[in-house]
């Protein structure tokens, strides 16, 4: 009796790399609603650099304020659809293209917004890309990339 063979497909078959899968849970996580689940798998240094805010004035958030920031944006937007339409994976760097679509039903304030906004219930959608680089199996920062004047447009917000 010799060893048992292996299907052409199973041989073929490649477990996809750590940071792909880290990715893919913590986006099955956003898509959920699941800010305790993101915050694991983000490590203790993590930054949130949101490319819009002013270069010079504005900083990144940290572990901490992203873990305000997501239950916030979750509970302002509870019927959320997000979709990831492109991925692009390099061993520490995934790069993910994505559009949101939700109706604002809760309130957003701080860390979201400076002053709080009230439920406008208008429904939104827009497309982002975000920059994850990964060490030791865990996301080391966010870099997010969307046109957030589109968001404060359909929001139908003034500043």
């Amino acid at each position: 009796m010799g060893k048992k063979s292996r299907s052409r497909r199973e041989e073929q078959q490649v477990d996809p790399p750590l940071g792909l899968r880290v990715i893919s849970k913590y986006i099955e996580a956003y898509a959920s609603r699941d800010s305790k689940r993101m915050d694991s798998l983000r490590s203790p240094d993590f930054v949130l650099d949101f490319v819009h805010v002013d270069a010079f004035e504005g900083e990144p958030l940290s572990a901490e304020d992203a873990s305000e920031f997501w239950p916030i944006w979750f509970a302002a937007f509870p019927d959320l659809d997000y979709q990831v339409t492109r991925t692009i994976a390099a061993e520490r760097v995934i790069v993910t293209q994505w559009l949101f679509t939700g109706t604002h039903s809760g309130p957003l304030g701080p860390p979201v917004f400076d002053r709080h906004v009230g439920p406008t219930d208008r429904t939104i959608q827009f497309r982002g890309l975000s920059i994850y680089d990964l060490a030791g199996g865990l996301i080391q920062r966010e870099t997010l990339y969307l046109d957030f004047a589109t968001v404060l447009v359909e929001l139908g917000v003034e500043f």
